[in-house]
């Protein structure tokens, strides 16, 4: 984008942003990534052997998902070694919850194109 004064300036288009984790737990949910208003696309890669399961922070009624290796309702499974890209209204909060262990690796991809 150009501004007035003709300088090129960065507009909320600015590009992937790699968050990785190497302890995503059968325990308790771990933030995998915040609310972000521009966010058009998230990556989500497994690099282990445990499923992981993803969820937003809140439902489509804003309710608080809370999952648990016993009610996985909300949550999109990722089998180890897969990939999920999500686009489209994903704005909000990201949680992770593995389906054993407390040492898995994951990867998130954040972009705003």
């Amino acid at each position: 984008m150009i501004s007035a004064s003709g300088r090129q300036t960065i507009g909320p288009a600015s590009g992937g942003k790699v968050f990785p984790f190497n302890a995503i737990t059968s325990a308790n949910n771990t933030t995998v990534v915040a609310a972000n208003a521009q966010r058009a696309k998230l990556t989500f890669a497994n690099p282990g052997t445990i499923t992981i399961y993803v969820s937003p922070l809140r439902d489509a009624n804003n309710a608080v998902l809370t999952p648990t290796t016993a009610a996985l309702g909300g949550t999109f499974p990722i089998f180890g070694g897969g990939v999920l890209t999500l686009e489209g209204e994903i704005q909000g909060a990201w949680q992770a919850l593995a389906a054993s262990g407390t040492t898995n690796p994951f990867t998130v991809s954040d972009s705003n194109v």
